[in-house]
């Protein structure tokens, strides 16, 4: 039930100004308590490398293939992001982040290949 918690809009939704966002819906701000589930699951990073980047819905959608050969996921950020083909980036399904240069940023995941399962006790 926790992955739920930040998904409250069904669709992508353009900031009236990308500059001054004061939103934390999916694909805007990273919250606090966002950050600290994602902290809180650090197993559920998978690493990817961007294939596609193309303006959307007043925002961005980037679509990333994971290293492992596992697939892809598309997700949709609410500014221009500075990403080009080939780069090397983080993606936590689960959460819907994408992280760059070891920042996390808050998307809406549009389509992927399922959350990291849990590391299995010790």
């Amino acid at each position: 039930m926790a992955q739920h918690v930040m998904e409250r809009r069904a669709s992508t939704a353009p900031c009236p100004v990308p500059t001054v966002c004061d939103r934390y819906d999916t694909g805007h701000l990273l919250h606090p308590v966002h950050a600290r589930m994602l902290g809180n699951r650090p197993w559920g990073w998978r690493d990817g490398t961007v294939r596609a980047v193309r303006p959307v819905d007043g925002g961005v959608e980037v679509v990333v293939e994971y290293t492992t050969g596992e697939g892809a996921c598309r997700v949709w950020h609410h500014t221009g992001l500075d990403l080009a083909d080939g780069l090397t980036v983080r993606v936590h399904e689960q959460y819907h982040a994408l992280e760059l240069a070891g920042q996390p940023l808050n998307v809406r995941l549009l389509g992927g290949v399922g959350c990291v399962p849990e590391p299995a006790p010790r």
